[in-house]
Parts: C-alpha cells; structure tokens; sequence
C-alpha cells in the first residue's frame, strides 16, 4: 500500500500546477519526489511539508486580519506486523497552520491557527500513562504541537506581554478537544481535505480535473476498505470512535 500512497501523491503534482493557486503546492511535490520515491522503496514514513492555498476571506476572527500563508504538514506509515493490513497498522499525522497579520495602529500582530488530524499511539511504555479523555484511534483536533510553540514563544497575548490600565479584555480561547473520530488519510486525501475547506471553488474546479479526480478517489476507495470492515466489528470499533486506550 506505501507504494500505491507514494505513487497516488506525486501523481497529483501535474494538475496542480495547472490553476495558480495551486501551483507553489505542485513544485513543493515534484521537490519532495526524492525523498517521497526513497520512502516507497524503504519502507519508511513518507513526510513532507506544503505550501497550501490560504482560506477564502471570510468569517475570520479576529475582524480585519490578512490571511498571508498557510502551510501543511504530513507524516503517513504503514506499521510491519508481518500479519495481513488492517487499518489499525496505518499511522497518519496531518497538521495544518495558518497564518496571518493584524495591524492595531502602530502595532503589527503575528497570528496563527492550528488544527490536525492525528494518530493515537499505543502506551506500550509503562511510565507513559495512556490519556485520561477520549482519544479515538485516528481523530482531528484543533491546536497541536506547532500551536503549542507558538503560544510558548516571546511576546504571546493575553499572556504576560500584555500590560495597560484596562481593567477587562476579550479574547478567543481554545483547548486541546474536541478529538472527532476520522477515517485516516493518506498525504493525497490529506490535501484534497485541506483544500476543500480552505477554498470551496478552487477545490471543485480541481475536481472536475478527471486526473486529479480519479487520483483522490482512488484513493478513498483504498482507505475506505480498510476501515468499513473494522467499523462493523464491535471491539475494534470503540478504538477507532472513542479511545484507542481502554
């Protein structure tokens, strides 16, 4: 299956590259070729980082921020357990970053959303207790590791860096839930999930693309009969919907 991810993501470089909103994402792709083709005969995670489209302007919080880049990174592993491939032997990791600028008169605010589609590993390690709230096996969720580095870095607000006399202020807050179940996704799926939801048009033009139509689908049709039988069987179920660690 490694091969049939790694063929079905480069596959998609060339009808990328003919909308130019996507054209930067298909350089990416052809650039990562190496290392995607070294991963395929290895056996190896294929990973790889993309420039991305940047979300359609509109409900984006805070009011007057310019969207300015978006980026996404992905890992995806086929688990050797020497036994036939269950979707439980996939380990999928997606996270994307937007980011953006906010100019307050005199003063430019950095901004950054995050959000990801993760991969619950097993606790095999004793002094690793497995989490206390719901972790499906493979879940989308908002922040991240990356989010986590942005807010730990100099100057954040709210935080610290914030001072003046007012006596109350507003802010959007997040914490790490909600983990929604997901089927897992592979780096083409990965994409094409990102791109519907960051530009709605621009993901429908590319569909009607049969080449890059026939790639995403493909691949769905692989993913998808790999999890609907393990969805039907009641023990495996309850990892892949609430918490891999019971």
């Amino acid at each position: 299956m490694i091969s049939e991810v790694a063929e079905a993501f480069l596959s998609l470089a060339a009808p990328l590259s003919r909308r130019e909103e996507t054209a930067d994402t298909a350089q990416m792709i052809w650039s990562l070729a190496g290392s995607v083709l070294a991963a395929k005969k290895s056996g190896k995670p294929i990973t790889g980082s993309l420039p991305i489209p940047i979300p359609r302007d509109q409900g984006i919080h805070p009011q007057n921020t310019k969207i300015v880049e978006a980026e996404l990174k992905f890992s995806f592993e086929i688990l050797q357990t020497g036994e036939a491939l269950k979707v439980e032997d996939i380990f999928c990791e997606v996270q994307v970053c937007v980011r953006g600028l906010l100019q307050i008169q005199n003063i430019i605010v950095s901004l950054e959303d995050h959000w990801r589609i993760d991969t619950q590993r097993k606790y095999e390690d004793p002094k690793n207790k497995p989490p206390r709230e719901a972790h499906p096996l493979f879940h989308y969720q908002r922040g991240g590791h990356a989010q986590e580095t942005f807010c730990a870095a100099e100057g954040f607000v709210p935080g610290p860096a914030l001072g003046g006399n007012a006596q109350r202020l507003r802010g959007l807050m997040q914490y790490s839930g909600p983990r929604i179940a997901v089927s897992p996704v592979c780096p083409s799926l990965a994409l094409d999930t990102v791109l519907s939801q960051h530009n709605g048009p621009l993901w429908r033009n590319l569909r009607n693309i049969p080449e890059y139509n026939l790639v995403i689908e493909r691949q769905r049709d692989v993913i998808w009969k790999l999890y609907e039988p393990a969805i039907r069987d009641e023990n495996r179920r309850r990892a892949l919907l609430y918490t891999a660690h019971e």
